[in-house]
């Protein structure tokens, strides 16, 4: 048993490069919103974080990686999270619910958080290239969603239709939260736009 407990245990170096790497990450993100994305080199992350440029390439691909990264890894869990909802749940709700469930890593609004909303207002054609669900898995959305309904997407709007609506809504609410349009957690937010688009019900009243 303890030899399968070491087995799984992250070693001491793979503990150290995850530290350095979230080092680096939350430098990066301080400087992109005091300076501005665009003002910000790789070299002067590295320098301030006080390793070199190797050292920093050896744990970073790019400098957009370090602002857009952890959002577009984890873009494929909305094609994830509504192929694990049952099969009974009505489909607009299953669509609603698999989407909330991608923004419940944002509901809490800590520093951390702030510091990269600030940091992203900074680089909005950056933003723009990180949408919040690729052309690829919306497709899969589709293809999943025709397979829940017993439909072709080929012959049959609906899902298409269905998985535009609710997208377009997650995505309004993803923009009003990053620009600050709309104040407050952008897990709300979002939860408010899918009641604006029918999907679920609204239980403010």
């Amino acid at each position: 048993m303890t030899e399968l407990v070491d087995a799984v245990r992250p070693s001491l170096r793979e503990r150290q490069r995850a530290e350095l790497r979230q080092a680096i990450e939350r430098t990066a993100l301080r400087l992109f919103a005091e300076h501005g994305y665009d003002a910000v080199t790789t070299e002067t992350i590295a320098a301030e974080v006080g390793v070199s440029l190797s050292t920093f390439f050896r744990n970073v691909t790019t400098k957009e990686d370090l602002l857009t990264g952890a959002l577009l890894r984890g873009r494929q869990q909305v094609v994830t999270n509504f192929a694990a909802r049952p099969d009974d749940e009505p489909v607009p709700a299953g669509i609603a619910q698999a989407i909330l469930l991608r923004t419940q890593q944002f509901a809490d609004e800590t520093e951390l958080m702030s510091l990269w909303r600030r940091a992203m207002a900074t680089a909005p054609e950056v933003v723009h290239r990180a949408s919040f669900i690729s052309r690829q898995e919306r497709e899969q959305l589709v293809s999943l969603v025709a397979a829940r309904l017993g439909t072709d997407p080929e012959l049959d709007l609906r899902p298409g239709v269905l998985v535009q609506v609710m997208l377009a809504a997650a995505e309004h609410a993803y923009e009003r939260w990053l620009n600050g349009t709309s104040t407050g957690p952008l897990h709300e937010i979002t939860a408010e736009a899918l009641v604006c688009a029918g999907a679920i019900a609204d239980h403010s009243s």
